[in-house]
C-alpha cells in the first residue's frame, strides 16, 4: 500500500512542476503581448490624429514650371490632424512618379510667417518646393506627400 501513495506522490509532485512551468511560460508571453499590443495602438493612435490635406489640384501654372536647368514643383499642404507634426525636409517623405526626392531637393516655408519653428501645427499651411533635375512629359505624373502615416497623392500634368 505504502508503494502506490509513494508513486502517486512522485506523480502529484511531477505534475505540479510540470504546471509551474507552464504558468511561468504563459505569464511571460501574455506580458510580452501586452507590451507588443500598447506599443502597436500607440503607433496607430499616432497614424490616426495625423492627417495631411494637399491645396493643389495639380494645375495652375505655378504648380509645374520649367526652365533650362530641369523642373521645379510647388505645391501647399495643410496639417489637417489633430497633432502636430514636423515641417523639415527630412521628416516629409515625397515622391514624384514613384521616385524618391531627396531632402537636399526639397524647400520647405510655412506660410503662416512662422519659418522658425520646426513645428508645423494644426491648420497651418506650407509650401513645398520640390527642385528636380529633369523635366516631366505628358499626363499622369503623379506626386505623394508622406508624413508621420498619412500620406495624400496627387496626378497632374507636365505640359
Amino acid at each position: 500500500m505504502s508503494g502506490v501513495s509513494a508513486s502517486t506522490l512522485v506523480i502529484f509532485i511531477a505534475s505540479i512542476l510540470v504546471a509551474a512551468g507552464v504558468a511561468g511560460t504563459l505569464v511571460t508571453t501574455v506580458g510580452d503581448i501586452s507590451t507588443s499590443a500598447e506599443t502597436r495602438g500607440d503607433a496607430i493612435t499616432d497614424s490616426i490624429d495625423s492627417d495631411i490635406e494637399l491645396l493643389n489640384d495639380g494645375g495652375g501654372s505655378n504648380f509645374y514650371t520649367e526652365d533650362a536647368e530641369g523642373a521645379q514643383i510647388t505645391l501647399y499642404a495643410r496639417n489637417t490632424g489633430t497633432t502636430t507634426l514636423v515641417k523639415n525636409e527630412t521628416e516629409l517623405d515625397v515622391l514624384v512618379n514613384g521616385l524618391f526626392v531627396d531632402d537636399a531637393n526639397l524647400t520647405i516655408t510655412s506660410m503662416n510667417g512662422d519659418d522658425g519653428s520646426s513645428a508645423w501645427a494644426e491648420g497651418e499651411v506650407i509650401e513645398i518646393v520640390i527642385d528636380r533635375g529633369q523635366q516631366l512629359d505628358g499626363s499622369g505624373n503623379r506626386l505623394t506627400v508622406s508624413v508621420k502615416g498619412a500620406e495624400r497623392s496627387l496626378e497632374f500634368n507636365a505640359d
